[in-house]
């Protein structure tokens, strides 16, 4: 099971450096589960890579709509009170911003032994590892 945070969903959507190794990386998934903030960060993102001109109309409609097609494969972790003060303490404790802080503890929660975590952070790579979940670094060299 692979989760998946922003960093790791952006580039399934818009061409980055590590869209290959994301893509890969949904494709050996047996399930793909994130948080579901995971939809407004990517569009949020979206257009800011629309906004650089990295992105034509054209071409932000048609990650949208990769966006829609891909979201509505993932395994939701919703946010709920559990949640967010799990994500408030290891904020602190961790030192993670808000938005990962989320993550960090929505994949935490994911009750699955084979859980891999995917993030383009290191921040939030060194935190999933101080709590024992298995992390995927797309970014690393193979």
């Amino acid at each position: 099971m692979g989760y998946v945070d922003t960093s790791a969903f952006l580039p399934l959507l818009a061409a980055e450096p590590t869209s290959a190794a994301c893509a890969e990386f949904w494709r050996t998934a047996d399930a793909v589960v994130s948080c579901r903030i995971v939809y407004a960060e990517a569009a949020a993102a979206l257009a800011g890579v629309e906004r650089s001109g990295r992105l034509t109309d054209t071409g932000h409609r048609q990650a949208r709509e990769t966006m829609d097609a891909l979201y509505a494969e993932f395994e939701i972790v919703d946010v709920d009170d559990v949640l967010v003060r799990r994500a408030a303490d290891l904020a602190h404790r961790l030192r993670l911003r808000g938005s990962d802080a989320v993550h960090c503890a929505a994949a935490a929660l994911v009750d699955a032994p084979d859980l891999v975590a995917a993030s383009g952070d290191r921040r939030l790579l060194t935190a999933w590892r101080e709590l024992g979940v298995a992390t995927y670094d797309p970014a690393a060299p193979s």
